[in-house]
């Protein structure tokens, strides 16, 4: 994994307690040897919770850990309408980031976020490079949005109980919604924690909780909580167009 220093992340409350937790019982697991299991399932967990760790960390990486918001083009002090193209993918991420890209970032993105003046300055890989999976950032002037192919499945959020993850579906999908916030390795002065990031989990085959998920995390730049009901929208409008999306039948 390939992560920026300059920042950690703060999982509801304390998820690096959560993380130093986890690391302590899979050693125990894994030293006793008492062949019944626990150290492999303790070990799963520590990956988990890396992995969450890690997409959490691409979020932010760029305004927390740079201080980096690019600056949209404008004309006469306005912001101009001008598209922005998917950055070229880096040689450390793995196939697929192209076509997540183009997905997230549509012309409709603004008004599926419920801020229909805002506009796109970014599109381009996470920050973090986490295994194979695969993630791609679009920011805009307000908000931030991430789109992720994740190994971290519906059903290990629900066994996660310190992500506070909640069940629900989309589009007949087993899915998850979570909330995390984001906090710099060395804080400015007076700033303890980052803004709310909204997290929404959802299985990529509608019979299959346990397999291969898209995840869509969304923050804002200015402070307010992300609107549930556009992530949503968003959802509802990108994961059907995504190579590995299994339809519901009815």
């Amino acid at each position: 994994m390939e992560t920026d220093p300059a920042c950690v992340v703060d999982e509801s409350g304390d998820l690096g307690s959560a993380v130093a937790d986890a690391n302590a019982n899979a050693g125990n697991g894994n030293g006793n040897g008492n062949g019944n299991g626990n150290g492999n399932g303790n070990g799963r967990m520590v990956l988990n919770l890396a992995a969450m760790v890690a997409l959490a960390a691409g979020l932010v990486a760029g305004v927390w850990g740079l201080s980096f918001v690019a600056n949209p083009p404008k004309q006469n002090g306005k912001p101009v309408a001008k598209p922005v193209e998917c950055a070229a993918p880096r040689p450390t991420d793995p196939p697929g980031y192209p076509a997540l890209c183009a997905a997230l970032n549509r012309p409709d993105l603004p008004t599926l976020l419920g801020t229909p003046e805002d506009r796109v300055t970014t599109a381009h890989p996470a920050p973090v490079v986490f295994g194979k999976d695969v993630m791609a950032e679009v920011r805009l002037t307000i908000t931030v949005v991430s789109l992720m192919d994740s190994s971290t499945s519906v059903d290990d959020m629900i066994g996660m109980p310190q992500f506070f993850a909640k069940p629900t579906t989309l589009l007949g999908h087993p899915a998850v919604t979570y909330s995390s916030n984001a906090m710099p390795l060395i804080p400015a002065p007076g700033a303890k924690v980052g803004p709310a990031t909204r997290n929404l989990v959802v299985a990529q085959d509608p019979k299959a909780p346990g397999g291969q998920a898209f995840e869509l995390a969304v923050f804002r730049v200015d402070g307010r909580s992300p609107d549930d009901a556009a992530l949503n929208r968003l959802a509802e409008t990108v994961l059907p167009t995504l190579p590995g999306w299994v339809a519901a039948t009815p």
